[in-house]
């Protein structure tokens, strides 16, 4: 078995969706057998001093205990000199020995993650990370993104991977046909779509359209910022949330989940220049037993889709499937588990990209 460092963001940014990824990588490379720590540290330039994230440091080793993983957490700040979690020779040799690291997202400045032996980055959340600290990024021996066309990201070689789940994070009670529809949606609308003609997501103003299609009642979480597009959507018959309804802990975030009936991932999820993604969110909802509807035309290009999963172009097409779905929820639901079981489990995903990133490493421990 490997030796990884897990390098990521969640300390500083602790709500559920973040946190939910991070715990994915942590406990389904630990329930590997491999062995695996948690970095994070201040990056350079970034506000706060010789702070430390507290709180994040609390809730990541509370979680990882509660799910019975012995996964140190460690936070280093060089400017200040910190080192929490564990002392600074220790890490240093921990670093040094390491087979892995696994970057998600591209946050981490630290120098001492020069040294282990290979070095791989992930492009966990629409290359937000990745493209703010693209100077340094060519440091990494392999490259993977959740996006199907992530080139323009960076002058690098990106291969295809997909989101790891922990489905039983995620079980519940079933869905039921009287639970609003959850939909995730770009406030500012959709982009233009890509050159060949293909759109994702919903504007605004197909957004304002959708209750008057469908059966269920749909739901959003959406930012104070968005007050007078909130307000339009109650009136045309939305429910809208506070976004920490929704993401501010992971069991909000759990919750926000279980408490609809389906997902109707309606988000800009694709422009000419990254091309489209399935999100780790969108991957729990298939595991907690929630259908996923996504408006992208290519989806089932690279993914299985029909019954729990189903791919969309347009708003015509949404609705239709939303009320497919309600006409048969209980098969939908169990296709949608059946789907995370055996596409997103972190035992199908996470191998297949440890024997691109550790080859030899693998094969010899085999």
């Amino acid at each position: 078995m490997a030796s990884i460092v897990v390098s990521g963001d969640v300390l500083r940014r602790p709500r559920g969706t973040n946190l939910a990824t991070h715990l994915h990588y942590l406990i389904g490379l630990r329930k590997l057998g491999h062995q695996v720590i948690y970095l994070e540290d201040r990056g350079a330039g970034e506000p706060g001093g010789s702070l430390v994230p507290s709180a994040g440091l609390v809730l990541l080793r509370d979680l990882l205990r509660r799910c019975r993983v012995d996964v140190p957490v460690v936070w280093v700040d060089p400017d200040a000199g910190l080192v929490g979690g564990m002392v600074w020779p220790q890490l240093r040799r921990r670093l040094s020995k390491a087979d892995l690291l696994l970057d998600l997202g591209g946050h981490g400045w630290l120098e001492e993650r020069s040294l282990p032996r290979r070095r791989v980055l992930i492009d966990v959340d629409s290359g937000t990370g990745v493209l703010a600290a693209a100077p340094r990024q060519l440091e990494h021996d392999l490259y993977f993104s959740y996006r199907r066309e992530p080139a323009a990201l960076l002058d690098a070689d990106w291969q295809p991977t997909i989101p790891p789940v922990v489905p039983r994070l995620w079980y519940g009670p079933p869905s039921r046909a009287e639970l609003p529809l959850r939909v995730w949606a770009d406030a500012a609308g959709a982009p233009p779509g890509p050159g060949d003609g293909r759109a994702c997501g919903l504007s605004p103003e197909q957004l304002l359209a959708l209750p008057g299609r469908i059966s269920a009642r749909p739901w959003m979480a959406l930012p104070a910022a968005h007050a007078q597009l909130g307000a339009e959507l109650r009136r045309a018959g939305w429910m809208i949330r506070e976004p920490d309804e929704a993401d501010g802990s992971l069991s909000s975030h759990r919750g926000a989940m279980l408490g609809s009936q389906a997902l109707l991932s309606a988000r800009a999820g694709a422009d000419a220049a990254q091309g489209v993604w399935f999100t780790g969110p969108d991957a729990c909802h298939l595991a907690a037993g929630r259908p996923v509807i996504a408006v992208d035309p290519d989806l089932d290009s690279w993914l299985p889709t029909g019954a729990g999963l189903i791919a969309v172009s347009d708003l015509e097409g949404a609705a239709a499937a939303v009320e497919r779905i309600q006409g048969d929820l209980p098969r939908h639901a169990a296709a949608a588990r059946a789907i995370a079981e055996r596409v997103f489990h972190f035992r199908v995903v996470l191998p297949s990209m440890l024997e691109q990133a550790l080859p030899r490493r693998l094969q010899a421990a085999a």
